[in-house]
């Protein structure tokens, strides 16, 4: 059986996690080598009115299981517990792959063209499990990954474009 929303979906938060892990693991280094503080990344942000990078994984990990959930039809999991240390950040992607490494397409297939209602802010928008892939879960989880990416090279850590490309890629 296949599913085109876990062929879009899961391979796709996988290595968005993976890549998350990788530039984390960049910035620890760089903090290691130049003396930084790892509170220091936890809690940089890219302008002060802007979610730290702590909140940048925890909501990249909270989305892609409520897109998870919201695709298969099902109640969203309770969230995991907010990141307080750089090695919090591991842990919630670490729970994040091993969730989602355990799916298979059977707990999608069906579903699609299933509408349902999702609440965003003060509404609720109309989707099917493909609509809300294709048009919030995926173009949230790449914002928030790409702001976590920013966060740390605004803070000198050495990450080119292939840091964040290269587990798409394989």
């Amino acid at each position: 059986m296949s599913s085109t929303v876990y062929t879009i979906t899961i391979p796709t938060f996988i290595n968005g996690l993976q890549t998350l892990s990788h530039i984390l693991k960049k910035g620890e280094e760089h903090a290691t080598e130049k003396g930084i503080g790892l509170d220091t990344l936890l809690n940089a942000r890219l302008y002060e009115d802007m979610k730290p990078l702590s909140f940048q994984i925890f909501v990249t990990v909270l989305n892609i299981r409520k897109t998870i959930a919201r695709t298969q039809l099902v109640d969203p999991p309770a969230p995991l517990p907010e990141p307080k240390t750089y090695q919090d950040l591991y842990t919630s992607i670490d729970a994040a792959l091993a969730e989602i490494q355990q799916l298979t397409p059977a707990g999608f297939v069906g579903k699609e063209q299933t509408a349902f209602k999702a609440p965003l802010g003060d509404h609720e928008i109309e989707f099917t499990p493909e609509s809300y892939a294709l048009n919030f879960g995926l173009p949230n989880v790449y914002f928030h990954i790409t702001t976590a990416y920013a966060i740390l090279r605004a803070q000198g850590v050495p990450l080119g474009k292939l840091d964040f490309l290269k587990n798409f890629l394989s």
